[in-house]
């Protein structure tokens, strides 16, 4: 059965890879075979994933992108397609969050967490998809989406919950769309994973941590490994008759 899970001659292209979860999928799919190109805003970092892949014997290259500028995502889907010859995989996993009550929640703060979380997976969605139509041989494509698109919460996250809602409801709409080219769509949602974004939530309010758990079924944060499985059977043959569905990834969260 290993073969289904086997990535090798498969290219990705992963973003937000310089750390958290791109990163652990980055470096989970190239231990699969995978060529993977790397994305993210911050340079430095995803050079260093990089060199560490290529270290271990695997193929990456890094690209530099803020995802909410057209003109850049092209140039990095470009320069992918030029370095590798195509794109199989694509994980749109950029996202921020900037936490406010709602009530107090200014526009500034709503409209940039929509622009990198939505738009930006959208802009990825766009291009990419119209390669793997005009190549004529399917793909697939992840969208990282988040429980706080299925279920409310009490954070002071409505521009976050909005986004990857809009993320969900995108990634059925393409599901269905792009079925006839055998491109397939999915998305996964997690709860709170353990990453330096929620490492630094939980020090500035330790009591947060207690909140999260309390509505964790399994007692535990999720760790970036949790998410790597799930990422890698999404890319694979494993999964070759799933489309348009949201994979929770949450330690029961969604269940209650």
């Amino acid at each position: 059965m290993q073969h289904l899970f086997d990535l090798s001659n498969k290219v990705a292209l992963v973003t937000g890879a310089g750390a958290g979860l791109g990163k652990g999928i980055a470096q989970g799919y190239a231990q699969m075979g995978a060529a993977v190109a790397l994305v993210d805003i911050n340079l430095e970092a995803v050079q260093g994933v990089v060199k560490d892949i290529n270290g271990s014997g695997g193929q990456a290259s890094a690209w530099q992108c803020d995802v909410t500028q057209p003109d850049q995502v092209q140039a990095v889907v470009s320069q992918t397609l030029k370095t590798f010859g195509r794109i199989d995989i694509l994980v749109a996993n950029v996202g921020i969050g900037d936490r406010s009550p709602a009530e107090a929640m200014a526009l500034e703060q709503w409209n940039r967490v929509i622009e990198v979380n939505l738009q930006g997976a959208w802009l990825f969605n766009h291009e990419v998809g119209k390669h793997m139509i005009e190549r004529g041989q399917g793909g697939r494509i992840i969208n990282m989406a988040s429980i706080a698109g299925l279920v409310g919460v009490e954070t002071g996250n409505a521009n976050y919950a909005a986004s990857k809602g809009g993320l969900i409801a995108l990634t059925r709409c393409l599901a269905v769309e792009w079925a006839k080219y055998k491109i397939l769509v999915n998305a996964i949602a997690p709860s709170h994973v353990r990453t330096a974004l929620i490492e630094k939530l939980i020090a500035e309010k330790p009591e947060t941590q207690t909140y999260f758990l309390n509505n964790i079924p399994l007692k535990r944060l999720g760790e970036v490994a949790d998410v790597v499985g799930p990422a890698i059977f999404l890319a694979s043959e494993a999964s070759a008759f799933v489309t348009g569905h949201v994979l929770v990834v949450d330690g029961g969260h969604t269940a209650k």
